[in-house]
């Protein structure tokens, strides 16, 4: 009994969001997209997207943008705004962050949003993780030609970027401990 008011109640949930036009399946993969406005970019790499139901925080996949407070930071996430705050944009994703964060391609038709930052100058290719060739590609091509970031005379990954931060305040916390006695 109590399995299959479980299995009505996820199959009427479905039902729900699928008609919503919230959260659907690409066939024959396990990749998920969801569909919504942009209601808030945080910075150059991390949006909120709106759906009829919920809110979604999505993490942009396979790009890695300068911090806020780093040199670049404003303009990168001026430029993702001016790409797609207020539209209506597809995410396509397959997992989520250890911040509860989608990790998500974003497309505003058939641009891939992600891709655009890196060709712009706007945001680094995160090749750590990831060896999308096109992805490799545009870091290349905006690299050569200047574009954004590029145009700096030494621009730093926001990788280093806040792992230096996260260097300066450990020996910060350190020396006062020293000085307190600890």
């Amino acid at each position: 009994m109590k399995r299959k008011f479980l299995g009505r109640l996820l199959v009427a949930l479905l039902v729900v969001l699928t008609a919503a036009g919230d959260v659907y399946a690409s066939a024959g993969r396990k990749t998920l997209a969801i569909v919504g406005k942009v209601t808030r970019v945080s910075d150059g790499d991390t949006i909120w997207v709106h759906t009829g139901l919920l809110r979604y925080k999505v993490r942009l996949n396979r790009i890695d943008a300068p911090e806020s407070n780093q040199p670049y930071g404003k303009e990168s996430a001026a430029h993702l705004k001016s790409l797609i705050f207020g539209k209506e944009v597809r995410v396509e994703y397959e997992t989520t962050d250890r911040y509860g964060r989608i990790l998500g391609i974003v497309f505003l038709g058939d641009t891939d949003i992600n891709l655009q930052m890196v060709r712009d100058g706007c945001a680094w290719h995160y090749n750590h993780f990831d060896k999308t060739l096109s992805y490799v590609a545009a870091e290349r091509e905006a690299q050569s030609a200047k574009r954004g970031l590029w145009a700096a005379p030494n621009p730093i990954n926001p990788y280093q970027w806040r792992k230096s931060k996260r260097e300066t305040l450990c020996s910060q916390v350190y020396s006062r401990s020293r000085e307190v006695g600890h």
